[in-house]
């Protein structure tokens, strides 16, 4: 089981959760059922995800078989693009817990602070379209009457910088709890990490191995994937662990939330496992020194959106 941090709001989250962003709709059912049956307790979807209904279908398979009960879960979902005008957000989120097939969610997040225009139905696939020209504020207030209505437990945000996290926050009746952003070792966001906690604010990481099935991202000359590098290959020799225990225990240890992402039975129980051991000074201080300040995940095609969020350093 995973370790269990604490939110400023008091609530309880599993340190390490399930990333389902990219699994595969096919397997994702059978994947989260043995997620759960490996000791899961947290996972991570979102609306633009277009997996809600599959992770909906396997939650229904463990409550009812009594593998485990509604409150012993964690789950998060994320506000879609295309529905943050201030209207849509109770709208949006009532629509994802009818595809998860849950009364609740745990934590609801602003998935970015692009938003979009709302294309006049709930969609079941990407759509693009134009952008949308919204006070953050206004989507925040939305966002807390979910929390005074039932529908979520706890709010944050996703992928939002330090202005925009302190523009909202600003005569904000419930605070941020989460600010759900890529983070790995080289990309370890300690500026934005140290922001956050002085206001309360946890991180949870996506990326935090280096994502390195996604076929998408910038190619980054002279490097190999982080679970390639040969200082990550000698550490997990020397812990007799696999380089992605390496890789998540160094973020562990700094009381950053994991969303990793696995369909592999072994990497699903190993990812877990962290809890085992201490990664010394020395080969802390030798991962902190692999930072290389290069963001993969920076939709350089929305550039030109007023709320861009990555034109600032944290």
């Amino acid at each position: 089981m995973a370790k269990v941090l604490s939110l400023s709001n008091g609530k309880k989250i599993p340190q390490i959760g399930l990333g389902t962003s990219r699994i595969p709709k096919d397997i994702l059912e059978d994947t989260v059922c043995l997620a759960i049956e490996k000791g899961y307790r947290h996972f991570d979807t979102a609306f633009a995800y277009y997996n809600e209904v599959e992770i909906g279908n396997a939650l229904k398979r463990k409550f009812e078989d009594g593998t485990v009960k509604r409150d012993e879960l964690f789950v998060t979902s994320k506000l879609s693009s295309q529905y943050q005008a201030e209207e849509d957000v109770c709208p949006a989120c009532t629509e994802s817990l009818r595809r998860l097939q849950l009364d609740y969610v745990d934590l609801f997040l602003i998935h970015s602070p692009l938003s979009l225009k709302n294309p006049g139905y709930f969609a079941t696939k990407p759509v693009d379209t134009a952008y949308l020209e919204r006070d953050l504020k206004l989507t925040w207030r939305a966002m807390e009457e979910l929390v005074f209505s039932g529908k979520a437990k706890s709010i944050g945000l996703s992928n939002f910088n330090s202005q925009q996290i302190d523009y909202i926050s600003q005569g904000a009746r419930i605070k941020p709890v989460m600010n759900q952003v890529e983070l790995n070792i080289r990309f370890p966001q300690y500026q934005l990490e140290r922001f956050c906690a002085e206001r309360g604010i946890l991180l949870t990481a996506y990326a935090p191995m280096g994502a390195p099935g996604h076929p998408k991202l910038l190619n980054t000359k002279d490097k190999v994937p982080l679970l390639m590098d040969p200082n990550i290959i000698k550490l997990a020799e020397k812990y007799g662990k696999n380089q992605g225990q390496i890789l998540l225990k160094s973020l562990v240890e700094r009381n950053v939330v994991l969303i990793p992402m696995s369909t592999n039975p072994d990497r699903l129980t190993s990812n877990l496992q962290l809890y085992d051991f201490e990664l010394s000074k020395e080969d802390s201080k030798l991962i902190a020194g692999l930072e290389d300040g290069i963001r993969h995940f920076r939709r350089p095609t929305r550039e030109d959106h007023p709320d861009y969020p990555f034109l600032i350093s944290f």
